[in-house]
């Protein structure tokens, strides 16, 4: 991870005097955001589609389990036969028009990562511009329900559903708008736009109590990420370049994964030749298994996978049941 990150992740995450201090210089800057982000929305106009939208997003950057919750409402809608569909911008990839990813022909460079993990379970499309990408969707492919990654925060889209996804241990940070803290807007007024707010992992400093009090009317889900426990015994070297690096470290210490060797990279990270021939060096000369997330596997190509592995991992409700019947629902 470089420096800035780091500073950035202390920032963001920690409540020394440092970060109090420069929250205080910067704190203008997240103003400036606060206005323009206003402006954007009294500008948008909301357009309305006949087939359903749901959307799954955050606010805050990063890391927060969105990637998984798509995954998993799209096989909640495929084990009911409901035709589904998966839009999102396809972040740091090259494509921008609207465009159906294709495992054979596309790479992370062109369609972003995610773009990948999702179309090996359903039709994923990437665009630039939602409204475009929508359209596209609809014509090419006339799918029941279409899964928007992110896109909470685009107003122009009439959504049938929007599901807010939330990290429990992190919360919001230090509570303040980018860039002097990790929030893209208010947990309040994100909470208004959602019906359904998803918390992953422990809410260990029961931050979100008072949100549920104040939003009755929303539907509260608890969610834990799962995987397939170690079952050899050899020790490994992790790495990653995720939003939540120290999630996915956690996720294996609680997994018997004896790490005896990590490396963090930044969010979205195009490893080159030199990165992974040194992470194969370092683990073979120290009789390592090397390991990763699927999203950063995802971003390597096929000769640089060869000898990495990767953790899969999946979200469990706390009442899929509830969650079922909701997305469901026709209003």
């Amino acid at each position: 991870m470089s420096l800035d990150q780091k500073i950035t992740q202390y920032i963001w995450y920690s409540k020394s005097k440092f970060s109090y201090f420069v929250i205080f210089i910067f704190f203008p800057l997240s103003i400036i955001y606060y206005l323009l982000f206003l402006l954007k929305k009294i500008q948008s106009n909301e357009k309305s589609f006949q087939t359903k939208i749901v959307c799954i997003g955050n606010c805050s950057v990063g890391g927060d389990g969105k990637t998984s919750t798509v995954l998993s409402l799209i096989n909640l809608y495929k084990s009911r036969n409901i035709k589904v569909a998966v839009l999102l911008k396809g972040y740091k990839g090259k494509i921008k028009a609207p465009t159906q990813v294709n495992i054979v022909n596309h790479s992370a460079v062109d369609v972003g990562d995610e773009a990948l993990l999702y179309v090996e379970h359903a039709r994923t499309f990437i665009s630039n511009d939602r409204l475009k990408g929508i359209n596209f969707i609809i014509t090419q492919f006339s799918p029941d329900v279409i899964l928007i990654d992110d896109g909470l925060q685009d107003f122009r889209i009439k959504k049938d559903k929007s599901i807010l996804v939330i990290n429990g241990e992190r919360g919001f940070g230090n509570g303040f708008l980018l860039p002097v803290g990790p929030l893209r807007q208010s947990p309040s007024s994100a909470m208004k736009l959602a019906d359904i707010i998803i918390i992953v992992g422990d809410d260990k400093g029961n931050s979100l109590d008072a949100y549920k009090s104040k939003f009755k009317n929303k539907l509260f889900l608890k969610a834990e990420i799962t995987c397939k426990k170690n079952q050899i015994d050899k020790n490994y070297f992790a790495f990653s370049g995720i939003g939540n690096n120290p999630g996915f470290i956690n996720t294996l210490d609680t997994n018997n994964y004896n790490l005896t060797k990590i490396k963090l990279f930044p969010d979205h990270y195009y490893y080159t030749d030199t990165d992974i021939k040194n992470i194969k060096k370092y683990a073979t000369d120290n009789d390592l298994e090397i390991i990763t997330t699927e999203k950063d596997w995802k971003r390597l190509n096929t000769k640089q996978r060869l000898g990495i592995n990767f953790l899969r991992i999946s979200l469990e409700f706390s009442n899929d049941e509830a969650l079922s019947k909701f997305l469901m629902k026709n209003d």
